[in-house]
C-alpha cells in the first residue's frame, strides 16, 4: 500500500481536484464543487482559527479532500464541524478517509471540544461510527458527533 500524504490545501491544489468534483458529481454528491465555489468566492477558505482545509495524496494524486470550519449551526465557539470529506471511489476502505479524517481531528483537538457532520449515507454512518463519532443526541443540520474533550454539557443546539 503505498503512503498517504496529507497536507494543507493550497490554493493551486485546489484548482486541480476537478477530477474530485467530476467524480462526487457523478455520485450525486454536490458537496466538493460547493467546496471550490464558496472557496473561489471568499466565502469559506477554511482561514480562520481552528479552521483548515486538508488534502490526502497517494504517490502525488489528490484522492481526498476534507476541511474543518467552527460549527455555524451552533453559536459556541467551541464547537468544530468537519465539512466536504470527499475520498475518490477508487480509494475507499484503503485508509485514505481513516488517515484524513484522523488528521482533521487532530487539527480540531486544540480548537475545539466537540466536532460535528451531517452525512446521508450509509457507508459514511459506518465509517464515521469506527471512528468514535456518536449520533444521539439529534440536532438538526448534524448526524454525528465526537467529543473531543470533556465538556459540561453539550451545547445548547437545536434538538430534532
Amino acid at each position: 500500500m503505498p503512503a498517504i500524504a496529507i497536507a494543507i490545501c493550497t490554493e493551486s491544489q485546489l484548482q486541480s481536484i476537478q477530477h474530485l468534483v467530476d467524480e462526487s458529481r457523478a455520485e450525486g454528491f454536490r458537496f466538493v464543487q460547493r467546496l471550490v465555489e464558496e472557496y473561489c468566492s471568499g466565502l469559506n477558505r477554511f482561514d480562520q482559527p481552528g479552521e483548515v482545509l486538508l488534502i490526502a495524496s497517494v504517490q502525488g494524486a489528490i484522492v481526498g479532500i476534507g476541511g474543518l470550519n467552527r460549527d455555524p449551526y451552533f453559536n459556541e465557539l467551541n464547537v468544530g464541524r468537519l465539512r466536504h470529506v470527499y475520498v475518490k471511489a477508487a480509494w475507499r476502505r484503503h485508509g485514505v478517509g481513516r488517515v484524513l479524517v484522523t488528521a482533521l481531528m487532530a487539527a480540531a483537538q486544540p480548537h475545539y471540544q466537540l466536532l460535528t457532520l451531517r452525512t446521508d449515507t450509509a457507508a459514511a454512518d459506518a465509517f464515521y461510527q469506527t471512528l468514535g463519532f456518536k449520533t444521539e443526541p439529534h440536532w438538526i443540520y448534524t448526524t454525528h458527533h465526537l467529543r473531543l474533550r470533556e465538556i459540561d454539557d453539550y451545547p445548547a443546539g437545536a434538538i430534532s
